[in-house]
């Protein structure tokens, strides 16, 4: 099943971009990803169909087109965030001041129109739904001309860190799109300990079911809106532009195979214009396109393969191989107790329970990866070959060295970046 939708901005491609491989020893030793590739209609005429080199990736992410470079969307520019207060003690200082002189309306505390209008940002920054927070400025007016206190006096040293961002302006416009395509459990654990042959296969009906997902999210889930407000609704012409990167492991480094498709917010209207995508008609088809991307899968599988499923979930739309859907093999590959995104970093992204990226942490090294840590807590290749395989299963669906013979180690052969296909 998909993760939630997650909206980036710019700068937050850095954690998809760091998880690359550097070199081949890095990828088969699990310390590094396959590099990202181009997928969609508008992507694909544009002559973006190779892999996505890290300077195309972040040209997307300032609204760029990655083919030419050429300005698609306008930022929107804002007040940084590190330049604001919350509003609360301030609005608790300007009310007790306001008792002390006896005045009901804070209005007349300002000797001003100015000094009225930050006063009334703060009220609406406190009321429900308000933003909670104000500009540094605004405290220090406030402060000085209207309370007569020093700002360090009400808000501490926290007034002096957002002094430094004071004027200061980031681009808050949302630059692309995360939707997350996840296989299930089986489907992973056949990739983990499979021949190259099963696993280019496997490769193969993957990227074959994405095509259909994306296909169908163009055909039904890309539109723009136009007119004041966005109140004009119309189908994008010309299909998306989004890079595909394919990562074989959860964060709590469980054999999971997962596709994160970072779809760019633009998309041209009949108009020709391009502009930001219509994110409600996005929303609305995701969960429809997961259940498509399974279900293409499925067959993509069984046509290589000749694995067969069992029972497909209502609600999750997922099936798990049979021969693999022994939960006395499953669970000790499943370690993480949800798939849930509570624990997003403070920059949007996903892997609270990763090593940090390097570029954020320049002196801590990558974490190795422990394929085998399964063999060790009751799991790996004695329950790998319990079952699964059958006698039933073609010959090229046989796994190779799922049986561990005595004294021999046992190291899955990770799936490679798949092949495109058209």
């Amino acid at each position: 099943m998909a993760l939630p939708v997650k909206a980036l901005k710019a700068g937050q491609e850095v954690y998809w971009l760091d998880q690359i491989a550097r070199n081949r020893e890095e990828y088969f030793s699990g310390r590094g990803e396959s590099p990202g590739r181009f997928v969609g209609s508008a992507a694909q005429a544009s002559g973006l169909e190779e892999v996505a080199s890290a300077e195309q990736v972040q040209a997307m992410f300032q609204g760029l087109d990655p083919a030419t470079g050429e300005q698609r969307c306008a930022p929107l520019w804002r007040a940084d965030p590190r330049s604001k207060l919350a509003a609360g003690p301030l609005l608790e200082a300007l009310n007790a001041h306001a008792d002390q002189h006896g005045v009901e309306d804070l209005d007349a505390l300002a000797a001003s129109k100015a000094l009225q209008g930050d006063v009334r940002s703060v009220q609406a920054a406190c009321r429900l739904g308000g933003a909670r927070r104000v500009k540094v400025e605004t405290v220090e007016r406030l402060c000085r001309k209207v309370l007569g206190i020093d700002p360090y006096a009400l808000y501490g040293e926290g007034f002096d860190k957002a002094w430094q961002h004071r004027g200061k302006r980031v681009n808050e416009r949302v630059q692309a799109f995360d939707h997350c395509f996840s296989s299930p459990k089986s489907v992973s654990l056949l990739a983990a300990a499979a021949s190259s042959q099963v696993r280019r296969l496997l490769a193969e009906g993957r990227a074959e079911a994405l095509t259909v997902a994306i296909g169908y999210l163009e055909r039904h889930g890309l539109g723009v809106r136009r007119e004041r407000n966005g109140t004009d609704r119309y189908p994008a012409v010309g299909g998306l532009v989004a890079v595909a990167f394919e990562h074989r492991m959860s964060r709590s480094d469980d054999p999971n195979l997962h596709t994160h498709v970072l779809v760019q917010n633009a998309a041209q209207g009949p108009d020709g214009h391009w502009t930001a995508l219509d994110s409600d008609r996005l929303y609305a088809h995701l969960m429809a396109a997961d259940h498509l991307y399974l279900a293409a899968e499925r067959a993509a599988l069984t046509q290589r393969l000749g694995v067969r499923w069992g029972p497909v979930d209502e609600r999750s739309g997922a099936a798990e191989i049979q021969g693999l859907d022994d939960r006395t093999l499953i669970e000790p590959f499943s370690n993480a107790p949800s798939r849930s995104t509570s624990g997003w970093t403070p920059m949007g992204c996903p892997g609270s329970r990763r090593p940090a990226p390097r570029r954020s942490r320049p002196g801590r090294p990558r974490t190795t990866r422990s394929p085998n840590r399964a063999s060790t807590s009751g799991g790996g290749p004695s329950l790998l070959s319990r079952g699964w395989v059958s006698s039933s299963w073609p010959r090229c669906a046989r796994v190779d060295g799922a049986v561990q013979r005595p004294g021999q180690s046992w190291t899955p052969r990770w799936m490679p970046c798949p092949a495109r296909t058209g």
